[in-house]
């Protein structure tokens, strides 16, 4: 690994140690308590859709560090992730009167129109949805220099459909609720709702200790699906900025990532991540190799060196270097060398597997703390052994430290990976993970909308509530196996 102007480093099998709305009955979905949430640094903590995609509605779906949804094909599972994508694209987009940005140049997915985005073309009952999540301990904001949000647990709903016939699509309510501070503030809210009466938008009257203003006047249309009309003074800007924050601090690579390329230009910079394919993989571990971490046991580490010894531990790769070609260029190479081989070769002459799963690694040691990753099917082209080692990989993520604190990282996974779940069953029960920081659920689609079952998982690592051919009928399959085999024999005996 090029560890810096003129050296290069190679990690070989060794493992690489070193030292890194009024007039609507529907209602917008309530904040849950905030009984089972792991303090861990900023995070989501909870998330409920209603009316979106294969979901009529979700319930209260608790997040935690480690959060992984299983389920079969057309199960709504990946919806979960692209829904907090579309949030995401909405809080980008230049267009602040867009209440959703559905698609365009700003997008990550196109969710086509408004009626294809919901459940069973449901516009009347529009869209509705909450989540919850922590405040970063160092929240800092332009807005005021008040600091009762640092670490405070924040809940935000919102319903989104029809206001008028202008407006198809627009903020019938919206409101923030906060929780718990830590500075002992709370609960305390503040929201808008949309008044057909007068087509105009008022405060909703909550109780609050807060100077957050209470009056009823009529007011303008609110910025995007969260953010407060313009004639309120610019203390509710506190509340904007941290959904901002946390969804600006949220990150999804998906499940099919670009192939290798022989040569890679990188003049320097650091991207925020890896990319939504994976394309800037490589200018991060570039940026990143220096950076050291700490490890659960509380071994130090460098970036590049954990990344390769991973690659080696998983048994992808024997070795795993950077090359520049030259002092004067801003190119690269990234040279491998297989288990058996004496010889190095181009990342692009290996197998599938190790370029798709390398955005994977990059992106878990890469992000900063109290950063969130979405990953869909990270074990994808990948043997069952190594989708168990990957298992590892995301525990160790989401225990590392980084500058003498925890990284605060959390992992949502969606994953078809058995192996995947029973390693970390297995880590459960070797006390190396506890319940508490995972949440497993298992996603099904029914004829009323899909469904969505939270694992229960004890100390052991024992799943009590497992699915009916959760991961197939193995059983039924070595049953009719060993039937088969009797027929045949008994076939044979008769002949």
């Amino acid at each position: 690994m090029r560890t810096g102007e003129g050296e290069e480093r190679t990690v070989g099998s060794t493992g690489g140690a070193g030292a890194r709305g009024g007039g609507h009955s529907a209602r917008p979905v309530t904040a849950p308590g905030s009984e089972g949430v792991v303090d861990t640094g900023a995070m989501f903590t909870r998330l409920r859709i209603e009316n979106f995609k294969a979901w009529r509605d979700t319930g209260d779906i608790r997040l935690a560090p480690l959060t992984v949804f299983f389920g079969p094909n057309s199960s709504g599972k990946t919806s979960l992730l692209q829904f907090l994508l579309l949030l995401m694209q909405t809080v980008e987009s230049p267009d602040r009167k867009q209440a959703l940005n559905l698609s365009g140049s700003h997008s990550y997915i196109d969710f086509g129109s408004w009626s294809e985005m919901l459940f069973r073309g449901d516009t009347p009952r529009g869209l509705r949805f909450g989540f919850g999540w922590r405040v970063p301990e160092d929240f800092e904001t332009e807005a005021s220099e008040r600091d009762f949000l640092d670490g405070a647990l924040m809940f935000f709903s919102a319903e989104i459909g029809s206001t008028s016939a202008a407006a198809p699509i627009g903020v019938r309510e919206f409101r923030y609720t906060l929780e718990k501070s830590s500075s002992g503030e709370g609960p305390l809210g503040l929201g808008v709702r949309y008044d057909p009466g007068t087509h105009s938008y008022k405060l909703i009257p909550m109780e609050s200790s807060s100077p957050l203003p209470k009056e009823q006047r009529a007011l303008s249309a609110p910025k995007r699906f969260y953010g407060f009309p313009e004639e309120l003074p610019g203390e509710v800007e506190d509340f904007e900025f941290t959904l901002e924050q946390q969804l600006d601090s949220t990150h999804y690579l998906g499940p099919i990532r670009e192939a290798p390329e022989r040569l890679y230009t990188w003049s320097g910079e650091a991207p925020a991540n890896v990319g939504f394919f994976g394309e800037n993989a490589v200018a991060a571990l570039l940026a990143a190799q220096r950076n050291e971490l700490h490890l659960p046991d509380g071994q130090r580490i460098y970036f590049g060196e954990l990344l390769a010894s991973w690659l080696v531990r998983m048994g992808l790769l024997e070795s795993f270097e950077t090359k520049s070609i030259g002092s004067e260029t801003s190119l690269y190479r990234v040279m491998v060398r297989t288990p058996g081989s004496r010889q190095q070769v181009n990342l692009t002459d290996v197998g599938f597997g190790v370029s798709q799963v390398l955005p994977v690694l990059v992106q878990l040691l890469y992000a900063e703390p109290d950063t969130t990753l979405m990953f869909e099917q990270p074990e994808i082209h990948l043997h069952p052994r190594i989708q168990s080692e990957l298992a590892d990989l995301f525990i160790e993520a989401i225990q590392m430290r980084q500058d003498d604190r925890s990284r605060g990282i959390q992992c949502m996974v969606e994953s078809h990976s058995e192996h995947f779940l029973r390693r970390i069953q297995r880590r459960i029960a070797e006390g190396k993970l506890t319940p508490e920081q995972t949440a497993l659920y298992f996603c099904k689609p029914g004829p009323d909308g899909s469904t969505i079952e939270e694992l229960k998982i004890d100390e052991d690592g024992n799943i009590s509530n497992w699915p009916e051919n959760f991961f197939g009928d193995e059983v039924g399959d070595l049953a009719a196996m060993t039937e088969a085999a009797m027929k045949r024999q008994l076939g044979s005996e008769e002949g």
